[in-house]
Parts: C-alpha cells; structure tokens; sequence
C-alpha cells in the first residue's frame, strides 16, 4: 500500500482537504481595536487631501488578518499596485496599511484610487456606470 503522502489526490471537490483556523486567532482580533486611517495619516502620501471626517470612516485591516479571497483591497504602502484582488493567501504584515473596498463608501474609494494615481502622476482612467 502506498504512504499517504504518494497517493494521488482525488479530483474535484473533496470534503477532506479543509483548512481550519484557530478560535483564538480570530479571537484576539476581535479584542484589538480597529485602527482608522486618520490615524496614520502622516505616513502616506495618498492620504493627505482627505478630510478628518473622511478619514475616520476608512477602517484598516488587522495585522495578521488573511485577506478574502477575490475581495478587493487597496495598499497605501504600495500606491502603484493601486486596487488589487486577492489571492487569498496574503497576510496583512504588521505596519502594513490595507483598506478592503467592502468596508468603505464607494466615493471614498473612488477618491482613494484617485489618490493613489495623483501620487504617482498617472491620469486616473474614466469608469463608465453601467445603464439602468
């Protein structure tokens, strides 16, 4: 008989290949306060043009939080990369700055992607609405 680590690996969906994390992981994150970006507005130059108000409405991502997987986020440390879609594999290091779209308005995003572009020097390129 083969070792377990030999056997193929089943195709399709299998109920046995889960990933399971830890409550207390999830736990300690729920007991840390969520920092805003107010608070680290002086370390990012994307932030500087936004008011206090605007700011204390844009919730951070946890250190140590695992990013969702095909959610939308935005690194103020890596203003090129601009707004990216999760793999689900990253990790939000500590001193890292990530704002998940879901948490914010979307003129507060759309302003953020703006920011972003304008610190760069690149023209923000125009998003059509789709028609109702």
């Amino acid at each position: 008989m083969a070792k377990y680590d030999e056997m193929p690996v089943p195709r399709g969906t299998s109920r046995r290949w889960e990933v399971l994390l830890s409550e207390e992981e999830t736990e300690q994150r729920r007991d840390q306060p969520r920092r805003r970006a107010i608070e680290v507005r002086a370390e990012h130059r994307v932030l500087q043009g936004f008011s206090d108000e605007d700011l204390e409405a844009v919730p951070l991502v946890a250190e140590g939080t695992r990013l969702a997987r095909r959610a939308w986020y935005l690194d103020l440390h890596d203003p090129a990369r601009g707004e990216f879609v999760a793999e689900g594999d990253e990790v939000v290091d500590p001193g890292q700055h990530v704002v998940a779209r879901k948490e914010v308005d979307d003129a507060i995003w759309e302003e953020l992607r703006r920011a972003c572009d304008a610190v760069l020097g690149r023209r923000t390129p125009v998003r059509l609405r789709p028609a109702v």
